[in-house]
C-alpha cells in the first residue's frame, strides 16, 4: 500500500509540473496581482485552493461578483474583511486580475467531477433549474440579487453548508418577514454572517424574500430537477484536467 501511495504521488507530481498552461496576464492584471500580494489577500483567500480559509476562494469570483459589489468590498470592506480604501484605478486593476484568472483555459478553483464543458456542479445545476422554472418576476429578481453577490460561497442548495450556513429553501419556515428584512439589512455577525455590502434597498430585500417564498413552495420540484441535471453526468478521465488548481 505504501508503494502504491508513493507511486501515485510521483505520477501526480509529474502531471502537475508538466502542465502546459502558461498564465499570461495583461499589464493591468499584473498590477492587480501586485496589489493582491501587497495587501496580503492570500492570508484569508485562496487562488486555486492555495491560501487562507477565512474568506472564499477567489479563483472564479469574477463571474459571481459584479463591479458594484467588488468596488464596495475593496473600499469599505465587508464583515471581517477590512476596508482597503482602493481608488478607481486600483479597483480596475484588481478586477482585471480576477477576470483573467476566471477563464476556462486557465483552470477552476474546484474539481469538476463531470463533463468539463457542462454545468454539472450542484450549484450550477441548481441555478439552471431555477432559471428554467416558471418563477414569478419578483422571485427571479430576488434570485439575481442573491446570485450577484457572494451568497453561494457560504450557502449551498438544499443543505446546510460545511461552514454552517443554513439551507435558504426553508428559511421562510424559520423566520417571519420582519426577521428576514433584519437579516438582509444587518446580517448576523454573531453567527459569522456579515451584512450585505453594498446594502440592499427595501425593494431588493422584498424581492429576495419573494424568491425565498417561491423557493420554499417549489422546493421539491427544484430539488428533483437539480438532481436530474446532475444524474446524467459521466466522468470522462480523458477530458478532465488532472490538476485543476493550476
Amino acid at each position: 500500500m505504501l508503494c502504491v501511495l508513493v507511486a501515485c504521488f510521483a505520477v501526480q507530481t509529474g502531471l502537475v509540473y508538466s502542465d502546459d498552461v502558461d498564465l499570461q496576464l495583461s499589464q493591468q492584471a499584473i498590477e492587480g496581482r501586485r496589489l493582491f500580494h501587497e495587501k496580503a489577500c492570500q492570508v484569508c483567500h485562496q487562488l486555486w485552493g492555495q491560501g487562507g480559509f477565512l474568506g472564499p476562494d477567489l479563483t472564479n469570483s469574477a463571474s459571481r461578483v459584479d463591479e458594484t459589489r467588488l468596488a464596495s468590498l475593496l473600499t469599505v470592506g465587508s464583515g471581517q474583511m477590512p476596508a482597503l480604501h482602493f481608488d478607481s484605478k486600483q479597483i480596475a486593476a484588481m478586477r482585471a486580475f480576477l477576470e483573467e484568472l476566471d477563464r476556462a483555459e486557465v483552470g477552476r478553483g474546484e474539481l469538476r467531477l463531470g463533463d468539463p464543458d457542462g454545468t454539472t456542479s450542484p450549484q450550477a445545476a441548481f441555478e439552471a433549474a431555477v432559471l428554467a422554472a416558471s418563477a414569478p418576476s419578483n422571485a427571479v429578481a430576488g434570485f439575481e440579487v442573491l446570485r450577484s453577490g457572494v451568497c453561494s460561497a457560504c450557502h449551498f442548495p438544499f443543505q446546510v453548508s460545511i461552514v454552517g450556513a443554513p439551507d435558504l429553501s426553508t428559511v421562510v419556515a424559520r423566520l417571519d418577514e420582519s426577521a428576514l428584512h433584519e437579516v438582509l439589512t444587518s446580517g448576523r455577525p454573531e453567527q459569522g454572517m456579515p451584512p450585505p455590502v453594498p446594502a440592499l434597498s427595501q425593494a431588493q430585500r422584498q424581492q429576495v424574500i419573494e424568491y425565498f417564498r417561491w423557493l420554499n413552495s417549489d422546493r421539491d420540484a427544484l430539488r428533483s430537477e437539480t438532481a436530474r441535471r446532475q444524474s446524467g453526468r459521466r466522468l470522462d478521465w480523458s477530458r478532465l484536467p488532472w490538476w485543476e488548481y493550476r
